[in-house]
């Protein structure tokens, strides 16, 4: 959207890019980074203006009064990209700089909560301009949202002591406001963005003092919409009746679609789509969106700058987080191409935006630079926006807002078309790929709820996507996963996508050259992006960099208990593998008097196959292992305390009679019936427990015991991943990854937890306000939840199933026979294991 005002300049843009993804880099946010003395702080600073063509950081000049160097209005806003950099990606000079930026910004508040705004090279605030006086405006607004995304990305423990109490003042001073009834600042941007504070605080620290506040700061937003779907200005919110909208900080639908999802009040998202669905739908037909609409909706071009474009795209994007509505995320992605097509993926430098027809100013300011990169930011976390960032409109943009087109086309890099077309019942999108209609296969596993859970995604994916259809072909059941899909490659019958693939069959799959590289696509590299961080997919990654299958879902594994049983034996849930060894002792029993012991502590299985393992050896050795899994390229890992220990522990047990001799192989559950107390088992159990379990059963989970002497730190759970794989047979790669990236949407993860009580593997799940529900529904799953990031899965080595099968044989020698002492069959694994590695 805009990109054709962009292309009439007589200086070219940086050069068009063919479908990938959306690279963002900070280098041109560093560059117009200062470090500073002010009040006697070293502080680090954004310079306001950078003028091309050397684009060397400068200060306001005369025409804006000599503001000064630069700005907290900049500095906060740069702060809170630099978190989200930071959040996303775990490096730690995005966290610093963010921190040196806050340093900043609290050195301009005058100890009650009230800012000046700007400062000269000298670190001297000036409080001489009327745009950066002593108050809470527009700068206090955006210290409030800065301070409150501290809080929530670094958290509470680890923010300096003299930023909360600048978070603390300044968060009083918003509320006097605020419980006066007043906007903040007496404007609808500044208000929206202290309240993107305020929602961030509450995300950190929930309390009802903090939800309240947020409330009633939302409820301020709520009634100063204007107009109608057909009555001018459609929805508009403005300061006051008579005001003009404005497209710059224009942040009230973000703000209020963001409550309605952290503060769980859906009717703040109906207020938020009042102006994104007649005033903003109005931007999408006309093919451009205005600096300013007037009362009467008069339309005001000119300028366009990034600073009026992204936070309409961020609204948007809040819109589709908040009701799941991706028409929202399709137009965040078409506006989004004005920014694309300003923004240097190179440099990260972006324009300052256009003057006027063909007249584009080719500067590279603060404002421009940190208003495209907060946009950009969220556009590459989503696969739809990522997706159609990169389109450009056809035809002529409409020259009134009163007069648009009931329907727009827009054009992707390979030819691809896009229709957005309004009728009676609203606005549509139509999508039409390049060779016509296209049918994909999708394999999900044969168990019932993830059949019926792919039933329903694959409808609902088929009614938004008449262009891209999918059938549905649960994989055979009575057949692992593995068998079914190797040999479907040797036959070259596999489907496009497939659900339930491990991480033992991922890099036999990757060597058999039969499945595609994700982390390079459009959908799934944007869905990656909001799902995951980089110490979550590091452990996936293959030697070449690269990820060859989507993580879906996690199990991971804890230790599972009968609450009353425990209670009994006068036994609290262990914590140390000497506290398991003791409930062994006390929970173990002859309920029958039969002189036999019939009921125990837990069961360890007596089978040598390769993935019995993940019920007792591989779960307690992570527990105490540092996070070493068994292999690193040509390493073993294993060879170690912490495996010694695992081992040692099923040793004693079954040498003390302790653990059965049984395999319960019978069809029933022997912690269901009360028969163990304990399991080790991952969240999916959790559903099937719900059904079976005998009535009044009370269970809980805790981590897997550790070693003794453990600290917490080296202490994980196994992950038990499945992820989702698109085969190299599909002639359809970009659309199988945009299914792929549906799969794994928020609605989708959702669903998920609800219906198979089976939890995604997605960062932050645990916090996250848009599963609390969902997770509520199971119990023990919102423990469970708070262990996907903290676990480790299999090794994705080709061999691992056979370096599997070497502990295995450890286990069984010196645990369960006690015919080799433990560190001799742990030496004999090792050594076997490195012949394993040697040899291919």
């Amino acid at each position: 959207m805009l990109v054709q005002s962009c292309h009439r300049a007589p200086l070219p843009l940086p050069e068009p890019h063919a479908s990938k993804p959306l690279g963002l880099t900070y280098d041109h946010l560093r560059h117009l980074t200062r470090d500073l003395f002010v009040d006697g702080h070293r502080v680090k600073i954004v310079a306001l203006y950078a003028p091309a063509p050397d684009y060397r950081p400068t200060g306001s000049p005369q025409r804006d009064g000599s503001e000064g160097i630069a700005s907290v209005d900049d500095a906060a806003r740069a702060a809170v990209a630099l978190l989200r950099a930071y959040e996303a990606s775990g490096d730690a000079r995005d966290r610093d700089d963010a921190l040196g930026l806050l340093a900043f910004v609290a050195a301009m508040e005058r100890g009650d909560g009230e800012y000046l705004n700007f400062v000269d090279g000298r670190g001297v605030p000036n409080d001489r301009v009327a745009s950066g006086r002593k108050g809470m405006s527009f700068w206090g607004a955006r210290a409030l949202w800065a301070l409150g995304e501290a809080d929530r990305v670094l958290g509470a423990a680890a923010l300096p002591p003299d930023l909360r109490a600048v978070l603390d003042r300044t968060v009083a001073r918003a509320r006097r406001d605020v419980d006066a009834g007043r906007l903040v600042g007496g404007s609808a941007t500044a208000t929206s963005e202290a309240l993107l504070g305020m929602l961030a605080l509450q995300r950190a620290e929930p309390s009802p003092e903090h939800a309240a506040l947020a409330e009633r700061a939302a409820e301020l937003l709520v009634p100063l919409s204007r107009g109608g779907p057909d009555a001018a200005p459609w929805g508009a919110r403005t300061d006051a009746p008579a005001a003009a909208w404005h497209a710059w900080g224009s942040r009230s639908t973000e703000a209020l679609a963001t409550a309605a999802v952290a503060l769980g009040r859906p009717e703040l998202a109906t207020a938020a789509r009042r102006e994104a669905d007649a005033l903003w739908t109005r931007f999408a037909l006309a093919g451009r969106i205005p600096a300013t609409v007037a009362p009467d909706g008069g339309a005001t071009w000119y300028p366009q700058i990034a600073y009026g474009v992204g936070p309409v795209v961020e609204g948007w994007l809040a819109l589709a987080d908040a009701t799941g509505d991706r028409r929202y995320a399709v137009q965040a992605g078409l506006a989004a191409s004005w920014l694309v097509g300003m923004y240097d993926e190179r440099t990260g430098r972006t324009f300052d935006g256009v003057d006027g027809p063909g007249a584009v100013n080719r500067d590279a300011g603060a404002e421009s630079t940190i208003e495209a990169l907060l946009a950009l930011q969220r556009v590459a976390a989503n696969p739809d926006a990522a997706t159609y960032a990169r389109y450009g409109t056809r035809g002529a943009p409409s020259a009134s807002l009163a007069v648009v087109p009931d329907r727009r086309e827009f054009v992707g890099p390979g030819g691809e078309r896009l229709t957005l077309r309004r009728d009676a019942s609203g606005l549509h999108v139509d999508e039409t790929p390049n060779g016509g209609p296209i049918t994909l296969t999708y394999w999900p596993a044969a168990n019932p709820a993830e059949t019926r859970l792919a039933t329903r995604l694959v409808a609902r994916w088929n009614a938004e996507h008449p262009d891209v259809q999918v059938r549905v072909q649960p994989l055979p059941a009575g057949r692992s996963t593995e068998e079914v899909l190797l040999a479907a490659i040797v036959a070259r019958a596999t489907p496009d996508v497939s659900s339930n693939v491990s991480s033992a069959l991922l890099s036999r799959l990757v060597r058999a050259g039969g499945v595609v590289r994700l982390d390079d696509r459009v959908a799934t590299a944007a869905r990656l992006r909001e799902r995951t961080s980089p110490a979550m997919l590091a452990p996936l990654r293959l030697p070449d960099g690269g990820v060859y299958a989507f993580p879906w879902k996690t199990n991971p594994e804890l230790l599972l208990y009968n609450v009353d049983l425990l209670a009994r034996a006068g036994v609290s849930p262990p914590t140390t593998q000497s506290e398991l060894l003791d409930a062994f002792r006390k929970l173990a029993r002859d309920a029958d008097g039969d002189g036999r012991r019939d009921h125990w502590a837990l069961w360890a299985p007596l089978k040598t196959t390769w993935y019995e393992r993940f019920y007792d050896f591989y779960p307690l050795y992570l527990a105490s292992s540092g996070g070493r899994t068994l292999v690193r390229g040509d390493s073993v890992l294993f060879d170690n305390a912490a495996a010694a220990s695992a081992l040692e522990l099923l040793r004693r047990g079954f040498a003390e009679g302790l653990l059965p001799r049984a395999n319960f192989s019978q069809g029933r559950d022997p912690f269901a019936d009360g028969t163990v107390a304990m399991k080790i088992i991952g969240p999916w159990f959790v559903r099937e427990l719900e059904e079976i379990k005998t009535p009044g059963m009370r269970y809980g989970a805790v981590p897997i015991p550790a070693a003794d002497g453990a600290p917490p730190e080296q202490r994980y759970a196994f992950a038990d991943l499945r992820s989702i794989a698109v085969f190299a047979t599909t002639r359809h790669p970009e659309a199988a990854a945009r299914f792929v990236a549906f799969l794994t949407s928020p609605e989708a993860d959702r669903m998920l937890v609800e219906e198979a009580s089976q939890l995604p593997y997605r960062r932050a799940l645990a916090d996250d306000a848009r599963f609390a529900r969902a997770l509520a529904r199971w119990p023990t799953l919102p423990t469970y939840a708070r262990y996907v990031e903290r676990a480790r899965d299999l090794d994705v080595d080709p061999d691992v199933v056979e370096i599997f099968d070497v502990l295995s044989e450890a286990y069984e020698a010196a645990s369960i026979y006690g015919t080799v002492p433990v560190r001799d069959a742990l030496a004999r694994a090792a050594r076997e294991t490195r012949g394993i590695l040697r040899a291919r």
